[in-house]
């Protein structure tokens, strides 16, 4: 009874795994939250990107302001691993531990958040886990069975979902809510001794990459023009300046008009993530 047990259920992981194989459903988004859609990207960067692809293609590190990016529109060789709630940091870990080499790491200089490994990227790096879900990529969080489901739920209501995130946006009370929050928290400045260590690691990280001839160019995501001139803004900028000098590494310029719209004053609409990211592309080609 047991084996028959086993082998019933060996089975029906194979005719599952053919099916996700087989069924070109690969670029459902079938995240359910923020959590697991930060390790599908993790998973799909160790599992599904080899390192003959990666070498010539441009990884997109940072947090949420970044992950609005239509990565689409920039080109076919860009990837983005800009994670919801996470840093900077994480993108550029994940890099180094999987020892695949990009030709170009693209680091949003928006936040240095606290430089503490998310357990997921190191989970996910682990023998067991990397072997199972590379040779089966029905273990991989992507193409679970309720996540394939949301997917095709969110496609077919994409449009009308879209059309919520508008309406959203047209609640002016709401947005001005949340802009006054957001100024009130980013007025708040950052003790230079903290900077000073999340900028040394990162250097370290930086310096690491570029002895291994990947290019790197830090960019800037905007904000409400509220926001703009905002104690931490200033001061992080400055911190990338001091540590990564402008003569010494290449920055992508700020846009000098600010007419995009955001959704809480920080992260960008659809729309204006489309047009940042076309602008973002234009001066990238100018490198």
């Amino acid at each position: 009874m047991i084996s028959k047990s086993i082998l019933t259920a060996i089975i029906l992981l194979l005719l599952y795994e053919t099916f996700t194989r087989v069924s070109g459903r690969h670029g459902l988004d079938t995240s359910q939250n923020d959590k697991s859609a930060n390790l599908i990207s993790v998973q799909d960067f160790i599992y599904n990107y080899p390192q003959r692809d990666i070498a010539v293609d441009t990884v997109i590190v940072g947090t949420s302001v970044s992950r609005k990016l239509i990565t689409d529109s920039l080109g076919g060789h860009y990837i983005n691993l800009a994670f919801n709630a996470w840093s900077t940091y994480d993108g550029l870990q994940l890099v180094k531990l999987s020892r695949k080499k990009p030709a170009c790491l693209l680091v949003e200089m928006n936040y240095v958040k606290s430089q503490v490994l998310q357990p997921e990227i190191t989970n996910s790096l682990e023998p067991i886990s990397y072997y199972s879900g590379k040779m089966l990529k029905s273990l991989q969080l992507r193409n679970q069975p309720v996540g394939l489901m949301v997917g095709e739920i969110k496609n077919s209501n994409k449009a009308r979902m879209d059309e919520l995130k508008k309406k959203k946006r047209d609640n002016t009370e709401l947005y001005k809510l949340n802009l006054r929050m957001n100024i009130e928290k980013m007025n708040q400045l950052i003790p230079d001794s903290i900077l000073d260590k999340r900028f040394t690691v990162l250097k370290l990280l930086i310096d690491g990459f570029k002895k291994q001839d990947i290019g790197v160019v830090f960019f800037e995501v905007p904000f409400d023009e509220e926001l703009e001139h905002t104690a931490s803004v200033l001061q992080t900028r400055k911190y990338f300046y001091r540590y990564f000098p402008p003569t010494s590494f290449k920055y992508v310029s700020i846009p000098t008009v600010n007419n995009y719209v955001y959704s809480d004053g920080v992260h960008l609409s659809l729309e204006s993530a489309l047009d940042y990211t076309l602008y973002l592309k234009s001066e990238l080609n100018k490198n």
